[in-house]
């Protein structure tokens, strides 16, 4: 082969090493979100089987919480999505700072638990069973609101049994169960409540509506007892409207909307007794159960007590 020849196979190679690079440079965007959207699908999936294995028994089958008869909160919940560039509703994505503070929420919770509720600790290296690993897949699970995947991975964990087990035989009634006396979180119902009712499709429309605001925090639109009217929404205890109180110290076994959780609902329409039975529960607790007491001072004074029985009787979510 003659040196002109040589020089033409050379600037032959060099253009399709050139070319191959620039396919490359251009494809990356398509392949950096097909890894991404691997990777989701991949943690979704060993975050449904977690969920499976120990989760469901107090959340629910599909993570709907009492709406399915479960003694624990529901966790498929529209408020935990974080909605990525593409996601299916077509909307925009949901912002780096509310992303992180979802993920930070949830994650914090699982490897905590939470103090006074039947919610253990599960954190690794805060002595429960999981490893941060299993958590993020958990919480990818619960922000990708893939609990179809939960369904699935349930259906066929059951049907491998015999006989298979029924809802009955899966659900917690919560005998068994203890309150976690201490963790390492800082969460409450009160200060959960802005990622618990956080609406994402109402973000979104805020931001479109309002040019430098992107999002709306839940415990603004939404206020936890009634306009003021000098009634038994008004009350106070230790300090604090007993709607508040009640969210940071009850709601973990009586539902943040008092419907009922590991502890009986506490509606208006499900109180018809006497107000002293309500008041010697609330004061003295109640054997047998979970129900401690709160009456006589340190955490109640007897004034507190009544103010709380009065606003359960008559203050409606």
């Amino acid at each position: 082969m003659n040196t002109s020849k040589q020089v033409n196979v050379m600037i032959g190679l060099m253009f399709l090493v050139a070319l191959f690079f620039a396919v490359n440079v251009i494809n990356e965007p398509n392949r950096a979100d097909t890894a991404r959207h691997h990777q989701t699908e991949t943690f979704s999936k060993r975050g449904a089987e977690i969920y499976v294995n120990n989760c469901r028994n107090c959340h629910g089958l599909e993570g709907l919480g009492p709406e399915e008869g479960a003694i624990a909160p529901k966790v498929n919940n529209p408020a935990f999505l974080i909605l990525s560039e593409d996601n299916k509703y077509g909307l925009p994505p949901t912002s780096e700072g509310v992303a992180l503070g979802i993920r930070s929420f949830l994650t914090t919770t699982l490897e905590c638990g939470r103090k006074g509720t039947v919610m253990p600790t599960w954190g690794e290296k805060y002595g429960g069973p999981l490893s941060d690993q299993q958590i993020s897949y958990l919480v990818t699970l619960m922000t990708e609101g893939r609990f179809d995947l939960v369904v699935k991975k349930g259906y066929e964990h059951d049907s491998h049994q015999n006989p298979p087990a029924t809802r009955e035989d899966i659900l917690s009634d919560g005998t068994g169960l203890a309150l976690t006396q201490k963790n390492c979180g800082q969460y409450d119902a009160l200060t959960a409540r802005e990622y618990r009712e956080r609406d994402p499709f109402a973000e979104v429309a805020v931001s479109k509506d309002s040019p430098g605001v992107e999002t709306t925090s839940s415990s603004d639109a939404t206020p936890s007892s009634s306009p003021s009217s000098g009634g038994a929404d008004d009350a106070l205890v230790q300090g604090i409207p007993v709607g508040d109180y009640f969210l940071s110290l009850c709601a973990a076994c009586h539902g943040p909307n008092r419907e009922g959780l590991v502890g009986p609902a506490l509606l208006p329409s499900n109180l018809v007794e006497p107000d002293q039975i309500y008041i010697d529960t609330l004061h003295n607790g109640r054997a047998g159960t979970l129900m401690m007491a709160y009456g006589g001072g340190p955490v109640l004074t007897d004034d507190e007590v009544k103010s709380i029985v009065t606003w359960l009787k008559t203050v409606e979510p």
